[in-house]
């Protein structure tokens, strides 16, 4: 547990910076734009390699990454399959309360827990990779077609899939691996200190990004969606992820680390995802922030009950 709180200490601290920075205005009006794409489009991709080059590619494709599917696949069946059975929400709402509560943030937060809780951001690569080409590619596909406002049609959706940056690094770390190859310091040193620069920078934006939030500040319509969503994140899906653990015959330091995995706070991904076919939002908005700070106490119950 001493280990979960000096982990939590570090990566709030971060954020707690972020924010600062965010309420001072010192990075300007686009900071936190600059920064996301930063961390997006070049320090994730070389942490992803940097992972997989000094990771055994049998662990990444291995129980924690079934676990990982089958925990995401499975939360997000039963959140479509209550809210349609006990409620009149459909469509955009139906899809984004399901991603919502199923899709963990496996960058942002899953490398520094990974990283500071965990001690190894490799554990968070079954669930990145997991997310990235299966679930990913599947959620935006079925909110284009009950959104239908997309004017590139499938096709661009899956063009901008295949475009993602950490994918690709996914890909060339994975080919790399699997061919044996090694890569000489010399290359990969510029390429590991654009990955030092990935955590900070990811708490750093996160931070900036809750400047100025207020979760549930009104009723929208949402409220018992954002409650449905958030507890099937932070309880429901570790709970998931635990049980299939144990089917598949998982103890120890093994079980532990794939229920930290799936208690990660929902993924920044879907707001994004929301945003960009105009389909709820808030929901999406305020589950992320609230998931968010629920997760502090999950791992904390996680850890009490299941740390070796």
């Amino acid at each position: 547990m001493s280990g979960v709180l000096a982990g939590f200490f570090i990566v709030w601290s971060m954020i707690g910076v972020g924010w600062v920075v965010g309420r001072t205005g010192v990075l300007g009006a686009h900071g936190r734009y600059v920064l996301n794409r930063t961390t997006f489009f070049v320090a994730s991709p070389a942490l992803v390699l940097v992972g997989l080059l000094g990771s055994d590619v049998r662990s990444v494709f291995s129980l924690p990454m079934l676990v990982a599917g089958l925990s995401g696949l499975g939360t997000g069946a039963l959140l479509i399959a209550g809210v349609a059975l006990f409620t009149k929400r459909r469509g955009a709402d139906l899809v984004v309360t399901a991603i919502s509560g199923s899709v963990v943030n496996g960058a942002n937060m899953g490398f520094p827990i990974a990283a500071y809780v965990l001690g190894d951001i490799s554990h968070a690569l079954p669930v990145i990779l997991f997310q990235q080409a299966v679930y990913t590619p599947l959620y935006l596909f079925v909110l284009h077609r009950v959104t239908e406002k997309d004017a590139q049609g499938a096709a661009g959706v899956l063009r901008s899939i295949v475009a993602n940056p950490v994918i690709i690094a996914s890909a060339i770390g994975l080919v790399l691996v699997l061919l044996g190859v090694k890569v000489p310091g010399v290359v990969l040193e510029p390429v590991q200190s654009l990955a030092d620069m990935a955590i900070p920078a990811m708490l750093l934006a996160y931070g900036l990004s809750l400047h100025g939030s207020r979760p549930l500040a009104k009723d929208d319509g949402y409220r018992g969606l954002i409650a449905v969503a958030s507890g099937a994140k932070l309880l429901a899906m570790p709970l998931v992820a635990l049980g299939i653990g144990l089917l598949l015959g998982m103890r120890g330091a093994h079980l532990y680390e794939v229920v930290v995995m799936a208690a990660l706070p929902t993924a920044q991904n879907v707001y994004v995802a929301a945003a960009r076919y105009r389909a709820s939002e808030n929901l999406a908005r305020d589950t992320v922030l609230i998931t968010t700070i629920g997760t502090v106490l999950v791992l904390l119950l996680i850890s009490a009950v299941l740390e070796v």
